[in-house]
């Protein structure tokens, strides 16, 4: 054998005759093997045969068989969110995690809901720790506000209600331990609305003396405007207040609303000759409601009572109040809020919860919602959670129409709380609901058909369905239909 040109060339051995003779004689030895190794693969092919035919596409049967299809093919699904969600628990929402206030059950999870602004604001969930509860009367919203408040008191909180119209938070305060202050006609406790409150150690003298300074003008200003229907003062009269505000500090240097009267009626020579005779006059008789008829008593005097800021609960009880005019009630908020507002807003006080029950009234009041808005954005600073109840937000339309200048900031600041609570509305309320709030159709569809004592939380971007739990004890404190069951 050679190779040439990559070709290969052989010279077979033997003649023609021969290599024939040799293929013959070597086919006839193999021809037996070759047919017994045919039949052994003919009964191999037969038994597999059987064996499929008895096992069929899924296998035999036996204990160390698995037993099932060789080819999984499964046919198309398709289905929504929510059977997903009940087919698959790893589905469901997770919900805020364990840390803060228990609150109830979360309806669709199944698991604990716990709520607390401060930690979820430093988690980043919520930019904000103002909160808003909505729901008609009976649907359990005021149950939600008093359960938050109160177990969020034994983790370490504290709380404060700058006013009490109907008196339902006064046996809170009691059940935790904290003070309640009863302003009214009849009562015995005397609140000064300009009380300079506790200083925080941030700020210098002069610093602090400018902000108790402001406070108590924007205070005199409000009650004012109150009393006149909301007319804004003339420049004359911004005068005639300010300097008989400075000269009663620089006589006394706790004034009272009774002392700023007397140099109002009697300006001093310096005052007459920037304002004339009669440039305070419009402005003391406006500012004597205060002192006299339905509210006298209440805010002309040194305070009687103090703010401690160590209790757990301070709670304004103003439920004395109830059948007087609405011009009395705003007066006696705006002074209420105000002289409480002097103490909750110092930063040293530690984390606490400012709770407005009746929200409607104090956003129908000018200055009630300037000085809401205010705490509103200062909240984080003064390290407060605004809690603002009420009982749907189709109450706003009270304040104005939609053109209103009021209204709209009053809606702002129902919008820009990060945590809202919204329990059971009718239908007719819920187009303003929806756009107020930003709800989802399918969240307006759960809020008209929510069971008693079960809300919609909106918490940042994130929903849920709360059904709150509470104990039996819990609910002869923070009930307020006990005289309707028989």
């Amino acid at each position: 054998m050679s190779l040439k040109n990559q070709e290969v060339t052989y010279t077979p051995s033997g003649t023609r005759a021969e290599r024939k003779s040799l293929r013959k004689a070597t086919t006839a030895e193999s021809l037996p093997q070759k047919r017994k190794l045919g039949q052994r693969i003919d009964e191999a092919l037969e038994r597999r045969g059987a064996r499929e035919r008895l096992v069929g596409d899924w296998g035999s049967r036996e204990p160390q068989s698995l037993w099932g299809p060789h080819r999984l093919r499964p046919a198309p699904h398709r289905a929504s969110t929510m059977t997903f969600a009940a087919a698959y628990p790893f589905l469901t929402e997770s919900g805020l995690g364990h840390e803060g206030t228990y609150i109830g059950t979360d309806v669709f999870g199944s698991g604990a809901f716990s709520y607390d602004p401060w930690i979820l604001y430093d988690k980043g969930i919520i930019s904000g720790p103002s909160i808003v509860v909505i729901g008609t009367v009976g649907t359990g919203k005021s149950m939600c506000g008093k359960s938050l408040v109160a177990r969020s008191i034994t983790l370490g909180r504290k709380a404060a209600v700058a006013s009490d119209p109907k008196g339902e938070w006064v046996a809170v305060a009691n059940a935790v331990g904290g003070k309640v202050i009863s302003v009214g006609p009849g009562r015995t406790a005397r609140v000064n609305p300009l009380d300079a409150g506790p200083r925080p150690s941030s700020l210098s003298d002069s610093q602090w003396q400018a902000v108790v300074r402001q406070r108590r003008r924007q205070l005199i200003v409000a009650l004012v405007s109150l009393m006149r229907q909301g007319t804004p003062l003339h420049p004359v009269e911004h005068t005639a207040l300010d300097m008989a505000l400075m000269e009663t500090t620089a006589e006394n240097s706790t004034p009272t609303l009774p002392m700023v009267l007397d140099h109002l009626l009697s300006p001093s020579a310096e005052t007459l000759a920037l304002v004339g005779k009669d440039g305070g006059a419009a402005v003391s008789h406006s500012l004597r409601r205060t002192v006299s008829g339905d509210l006298e008593g209440m805010f002309d005097a040194p305070s009687t009572v103090a703010f401690d800021a160590d209790a757990p609960m301070m709670v304004m009880d103003t439920s004395a109040l109830i059948g007087a005019s609405e011009q009395a009630l705003s007066l006696a908020a705006a002074c209420s809020a105000t002289w409480l507002e002097a103490a909750v807003t110092n930063p040293d006080g530690g984390k606490r919860l400012v709770v407005y029950d009746e929200g409607w009234r104090m956003l129908a009041d000018p200055y009630m919602l300037a000085k809401m808005s205010e705490q509103w954005r200062l909240a984080r600073t003064y390290g407060i959670a605004n809690l603002l109840i009420m009982h749907k937000v189709a109450d706003l339309n009270e304040i104005g129409d939609s053109t209103s200048g009021h209204r709209q900031k009053a809606l702002g600041l129902l919008t820009e709380a990060d945590s809202r609570i919204i329990y059971r509305q009718k239908h007719d309320a819920m187009r303003l609901t929806k756009e107020a709030l930003g709800l989802t159709e399918a969240e307006c569809e759960h809020v008209e058909n929510l069971p008693k004592g079960v809300g919609l939380w909106k918490v940042g971007n994130r929903s849920f369905i709360v059904a709150n739990r509470v104990t039996t004890d819990e609910l002869e404190v923070f009930g307020t239909d006990d005289r309707m069951h028989l």
